[in-house]
């Protein structure tokens, strides 16, 4: 009888602690405040927590597994210790952080980020990189503005301008890159003019690409 009580016991203990660690999970979620005041430069501070921060699952080195990677103030990290975590270069984190899926036919899921910078500016660049088996690598990057971030709400009409036209021609906003074919990786980007345009690029490795500018969207007029 004794020897039951002290299995029943066990058996509790255990189903409390995975309830436990199942419930951590589900309170990660994206966070929505990190400068509380855009003035005030010292404000301008990492203000998430394990309850508030961007969290995604892919197969970022191939191997079948998928695994998280989290967002921390200076790093992205995974909880797969063989992997080596992404350094930001900086103390605030990222404005977004997505799995695109496998865009280089490696077997790895590729990511793409926009790091939060102490500038006073609503110019940034969006960046793709990939896990080459030892360290992240980017592999492209596209100019883009503050707003064209995929969890941005924007106020006017030149904000809403990159989600309004991906809804219009049904893509998917929450994504930076648009859509693949025949290895051809289409994304929204900011040309030297500082017009909207496709930009077509094939990664040849992970660290070259094929680019150019195929069409014009809308020009910078407002």
């Amino acid at each position: 009888m004794r020897r039951i009580v002290l299995f029943a016991i066990c058996i509790s203990l255990t189903v409390v602690a995975f309830a436990q660690q199942d419930t951590t999970e589900q309170q990660l979620k994206p966070w929505t405040d990190v400068i509380q005041n855009s003035t005030d430069p010292a404000s301008w501070r990492w203000n998430k927590n394990e309850g508030s921060r961007f969290a995604i699952r892919g197969d970022w080195d191939g191997d079948g597994f998928d695994e998280w990677l989290y967002e921390g103030a200076t790093k992205l990290f995974s909880d797969n210790k063989d992997i080596t975590p992404l350094d930001l270069g900086g103390d605030l984190g990222v404005y977004f952080l997505i799995n695109e899926g496998d865009l280089d036919g490696d077997g790895g899921d590729e990511i793409s980020l926009m790091r939060v910078n102490r500038e006073y500016t609503n110019w940034n660049r969006i960046g793709i990189y990939s896990y080459n088996g030892y360290r992240w690598v980017e592999i492209f990057n596209v100019r883009a503005h503050l707003w064209d971030a995929p969890n941005y709400q924007g106020k006017n009409a030149e904000e809403n301008f990159t989600h309004e036209w991906k809804r219009k021609n049904g893509f998917s906003n929450s994504k930076v890159v648009l859509k693949k074919h025949d290895g051809i990786i289409d994304v929204i980007n900011v040309n030297e003019e500082t017009l909207y345009a496709i930009e077509e690029i094939k990664i040849i490795s992970k660290t070259s690409t094929k680019r150019k500018f195929t069409k014009v969207i809308e020009p910078k007029d407002w």
